[in-house]
């Protein structure tokens, strides 16, 4: 800021009023003064009288008027409530009701103090708050105080100065970090957008890696399932092997009575025989008492000894079971502790590998993270790549053509290729050449384009041919509603005749021609462009467009009828809508209604309300392009197309040449349910004749049936089997 100071105008001298002149006997004791009277701007001024001053108070040179300190409680203004002459009740200051102070203030604070409000009241910023029009109006009061102080001037000027520079200082640096602020926002912007992409992209492998670890999970809690099956049918072996083993002793307790049942009875038998033998030999000794004594005891001491035996063996042999029986369960339960074994191991190995997969996990997070700051280091100090699809709307063939050459291919292989094209030809010359040349008048030229000689060249922008197709698709539908028999007219036909009846020159009439061709060519990648330029050049059929519509128009009117019937509330609930979109695209996956369901709530912004206002979703511009919504529809159905087209390739096999009886069969095949009228009008463009002379066509190859069809008005009307 430089050190000039503003020039301020000096405030006008204070009136002497009345007063009177002082005598030349008083002048002179005033010495010190100068004077009773001072000249400025050649106007002399009076000063007060010599007995109204204080002696070395106002005498001296240089000082500001004094003003007692206990004024300032009584030089503000008091405000009181009166009454107005209309009987309302009004609030004033003493200032207004000429009510004056009790204490004066010195007059040049007074006129300072009056300039100052005036000024802001002129300036309308009466308020306090920081202003620099009140900024303005105090440095302007600043300087009369120092353009008046003679004596201070230099100290106040250097004052001044110093805030002056301040100021000045301060404004820069606003000024320097304005552009930063701006810069920092842009950059946090753009870190928030790489940060969703780079999320975008390691979403799948998340996803990859949890359905990996629910899979692993599974997979653990499966063999838990089996470890705890095999306990269970150990245990229920061992309770089988105790009921055998309770067979068994029963077995063995059965045996071993009947063992004694024998031998009871061959004891008895040996008895009986024994005693017969005794009673013969009695009998033959005379029945000796004392013999029988004998035999008696000893009888009884060999059943003693027999009992004996018999408690041992049972004491002893009881809990023992057959060795076979024994030997067939030890093998079962030897090869059931190996598979426990295996599945132990397994279980043991799919644990350290799950370990291993999640310390990857980590190694791969902290690499990502690493390679995330050195992405960002390398955008900041790298150059930043060209726009190469701008390269589309100068390539002859488009946004497609431009995809197959640049497919794959790294920035200096684009160069050469887009080099090739340009001294090939291939590049769209209309934005620099200044006139066209004439296609001339032969039988291969459109009907539109038949002209000799160059042509102007308009340089026909995106919009302007995206407003013209528009309102060509507008006057034909007009036109092809006022026809009686039905059959639409020819695009390239119609384009003629339009640009005839909308330009009076014929000159007109060619220029527009040639230079709507040309803006289709260049932007061709466009959705809406490129589908009016391939009915125009016959490669697709019109009903395709048509189609479009009729399908928006028919969704449309099934929702208005579900918005009926909750009581027509202009709003649809989420379930609601997504359960219409449901009824009306029949086959519809659960994937592809959330997919439309996100672009609707994101064309609505509706992400956290539970309604849709879904009428606002058949909308266009001016250019009529339609929202992400629409756009989803469309994309579905161009899916179900070429699906149903893949199904009808396949129903036609591997052969060289497909008649027309052929490819009808194959189409009958896929849809069953398909309109006679529908499936002739196919068959008619697939075969570039009239549904009279249909079968009277060639047999044409598979590549250009299949290509065909993908631009005929096909699609499915019954449900897919």
């Amino acid at each position: 800021m430089s050190d000039t100071r503003l020039a301020v105008a000096p405030l006008p001298p204070l009136s002497a009023g009345k007063i009177s002149r002082i005598s030349p006997k008083l002048g002179q004791r005033l010495e010190g003064l100068s004077g009773p009277m001072y000249k400025l701007n050649q106007l002399h001024h009076p000063l007060p009288p010599p007995k109204s001053l204080k002696p070395y108070v106002d005498t001296k040179a240089g000082e500001i008027d004094t003003w007692p300190a206990h004024a300032s409680g009584q030089g503000f203004t008091s405000t009181s409530a009166m009454l107005s002459k209309n009987k309302s009740l009004v609030l004033v200051n003493d200032e207004e009701m000429g009510k004056p102070q009790m204490i004066p203030k010195p007059r040049f604070l007074e006129q300072l103090e009056n300039f100052l409000k005036k000024e802001l009241r002129a300036l309308g910023v009466t308020d306090l708050a920081p202003s620099e029009l009140r900024l303005q109006a105090h440095r302007e009061v600043f300087e009369y105080l120092i353009e008046d102080f003679k004596t201070y001037k230099p100290l106040l000027s250097t004052v001044k100065n110093e805030y002056e520079m301040m100021l000045a200082h301060q404004r820069q640096q606003l000024r320097d970090m304005e552009p930063l602020k701006q810069m920092l926002v842009t950059v946090s912007e753009q870190c928030d957008q790489k940060i969703m992409v780079l999320r975008e992209e390691e979403k799948k492998e998340i996803t990859d890696l949890k359905a990996q670890n629910r899979a692993l999970f599974q997979q653990i809690s499966a063999m838990k399932i089996e470890e705890g099956d095999l306990q269970e049918q150990i245990a229920r072996l061992k309770e089988k092997l105790a009921e055998e083993y309770g067979k068994y002793r029963d077995e063995c307790d059965a045996r071993k009575l009947l063992i004694s049942d024998i031998n009871d009875l061959r004891y008895q038998q040996e008895d009986y025989m024994m005693s017969k033998q005794n009673m013969q030999e009695i009998e033959e000794a005379q029945e000796d008492p004392v013999t029988l004594k004998i035999a008696l005891r000893k009888a009884r001491e060999d059943e003693k000894g027999a009992t004996q035996r018999l408690n041992e063996m049972i004491a002893n042999y009881g809990d023992v079971i057959p060795r076979r029986d024994y030997e067939a369960l030890e093998a079962k339960f030897k090869n059931i502790e190996e598979q426990t074994l295996i599945k132990e191991n397994d279980f043991l190995q799919l644990k350290a590998e799950h370990e291993a997969l999640l310390d990857v996990q980590k190694q791969v997070t902290q690499q990502r993270d690493e390679f995330y700051v050195e992405l960002e280091t390398l955008k900041r100090s790298a150059t930043p790549r060209p726009e190469w699809d701008r390269c589309a709307e100068y390539i002859n063939g488009g946004i497609n053509k431009w995809k197959d050459l640049s497919d794959g291919k790294r920035s200096d292989e684009m160069l050469e290729v887009l080099l090739n094209e340009m001294g090939q030809g291939g590049i769209v010359e209309s934005n620099g050449a200044d006139h066209f040349e004439g296609r001339g008048t032969g039988d291969d030229v459109p009907i539109y384009l038949k002209y000799e000689g160059s042509v102007r060249n308009r340089r026909l922008g995106k919009r302007d041919c995206a407003l013209l197709i528009r309102d060509i698709w507008r006057e034909k539908a007009a036109n092809d509603a006022e026809k009686t028999d039905g059959i639409r007219d020819n695009m390239a036909d119609f384009l003629q005749n339009y640009l005839k009846r909308r330009f009076s020159l014929d000159q007109m009439v060619t220029e527009w021609a040639y230079n709507l061709h040309d803006a289709c060519q260049r932007y061709t990648h466009d959705e809406n462009i490129g589908l009016f330029f391939r009915v125009l050049t016959g490669e697709m059929d019109e009903e395709v467009y048509h189609r479009q519509l009729q399908v928006v128009h028919q969704l449309m009117t099934h929702l208005l009828k579900k918005d009926m019937e909750n009581g027509n509330q202009g709003t649809l609930s989420k379930d609601d809508f997504k359960e219409g979109l449901k009824e009306f695209l029949v086959g519809v996956e659960e994937d592809a209604l959330t997919v439309l369901l996100k672009a609707a709530e994101t064309e609505l912004d509706a992400n956290d309300t539970a309604n849709l206002e879904y009428k606002n979703l058949f909308t266009e511009d001016d250019e009529g392009k339609t929202g992400p919504f629409l756009e989803e529809i469309r994309k579905w159905c161009r899916q179900q197309k070429l699906e149903f087209v893949n199904e009808i390739k396949e129903n036609l096999g591997d052969v060289s040449l497909i008649p027309v009886e052929d490819l009808k069969r194959a189409i009958l095949q896929a849809d069953m349910e398909i309109h006679a009228e529908l499936l002739e009008s196919v068959l008619a463009f697939v075969f570039q004749t009239t549904t009279e002379k249909l079968y009277d066509s060639k047999p044409l190859e598979p590549t250009k049936i299949i290509d065909r069809l993908q631009n005929a008005n096909i699609y499915r009307v019954g449900r897919k089997q």
